[in-house]
C-alpha cells in the first residue's frame, strides 16, 4: 500500500503542483476590492462587507469545484491493461491499486481546505478587517466533495476515465429528464412547499445552536464515512472490468 501510493504521488505530483497554485490564485481573489484601493465598508453594526462575504463564499466553491476536477484525474493517471492485470496477480493487490486512488482523493481535499482556510486567515491580517471566518464552509465542502467522488469513482473503475463520465453523464441526465417530467405531468398535492421552506428555514436556525451544529457535523462525518467505505468495495468489485476498457 505505501508503495502504491508513493506511486500514486509520483505520477501526480504535476497535478498537485497545479493545485496549489490554483488554489492560491483563486483565494487571492478575495483581495482585489483591497487592492484597487476600495474600502471596506458595511452598514451593519459588526463592520463586516458584504461584498467580503460574498467573495469568500465564491472563492472557495470554485476552489472546491476545480479541485474536485482535478481529483478526476488521479484514477485516470495510471489506466493501462498489462498494470490492472498485473495488480489482479498480485495478492490483495486490487485493493492496494484502488485503496491508494481513494487515500489520494481524501489527501487532495485535505489540501484544499488547508489552503482556503490559511488564505482565509491570510486575508484577515492583510486586510486588518473583519473577514468572515470561511471554516464552517469550507468544512461542509469537504465532506460534500468527498461525497460526489464517492459517487462518481465506481464509474470510472466501471467504464474507465473515457467512457465513466459519459456512463454518468447519462445516469444523471434520466434521473433530471424524469424529475422535470413528473414535475409538469405527476400529482404534486402531496409537496407543500411552505411547509418544506418552513422546515429548512427551522434546520438552518437550530443549526446555529453550537450543540446542534456539532451533532450535523458527526451524523454528516459518519454518512460521508460509510458511503466512501461502500464506494470503496465497490470499486475493488468493478476494477477489472474497467480494465477491459482501457486501450493498452
Amino acid at each position: 500500500m505505501p508503495g502504491i501510493l508513493y506511486k500514486d504521488l509520483k505520477l501526480c505530483r504535476g497535478t498537485f503542483i497545479g493545485q496549489a497554485i490554483m488554489l492560491i490564485i483563486t483565494n487571492s481573489l478575495v483581495l482585489i476590492p483591497y487592492l484597487a484601493d476600495r474600502k471596506v465598508y458595511s452598514d451593519s453594526t459588526d463592520g463586516s462587507d458584504p461584498l467580503l462575504g460574498m467573495l469568500c463564499i465564491f472563492t472557495a466553491l470554485i476552489s472546491f469545484y476545480v479541485g474536485g476536477m482535478l481529483q478526476e484525474t488521479i484514477i485516470s493517471s495510471d489506466e493501462r491493461r498489462k498494470w490492472a492485470y498485473l495488480m489482479s496477480a498480485a495478492p490483495d493487490g486490487i485493493k492496494k491499486q484502488v485503496a491508494g486512488k481513494y487515500a489520494l482523493m481524501v489527501i487532495y481535499s485535505v489540501i484544499t481546505a488547508f489552503v482556503c482556510m490559511f488564505m482565509n486567515s491570510l486575508t484577515a491580517d492583510i486586510i486588518g478587517k473583519n473577514v468572515p471566518p470561511a471554516s464552517g464552509l469550507i468544512l461542509i465542502l469537504f465532506f460534500v466533495q468527498l461525497m460526489i467522488r464517492a459517487i462518481n469513482a465506481p464509474f470510472i473503475f466501471a467504464f474507465s476515465s473515457k467512457y465513466g463520465n459519459t456512463v454518468r453523464l447519462a445516469a444523471v441526465s434520466i434521473v433530471i429528464t424524469a424529475g422535470i417530467i413528473y414535475g409538469l405531468f405527476g400529482d404534486l398535492s402531496w409537496i407543500n412547499m411552505d411547509r418544506v421552506w418552513e422546515k429548512l428555514i427551522k434546520l438552518l436556525t437550530d443549526l446555529n445552536e453550537s450543540v446542534k451544529l456539532l451533532w450535523a457535523q458527526v451524523i454528516f462525518f459518519g454518512g460521508v464515512t460509510v458511503l466512501y467505505i461502500f464506494s470503496y468495495k465497490l470499486s475493488c468489485k468493478l476494477y477489472l472490468k474497467g480494465a477491459e476498457q482501457y486501450d493498452k
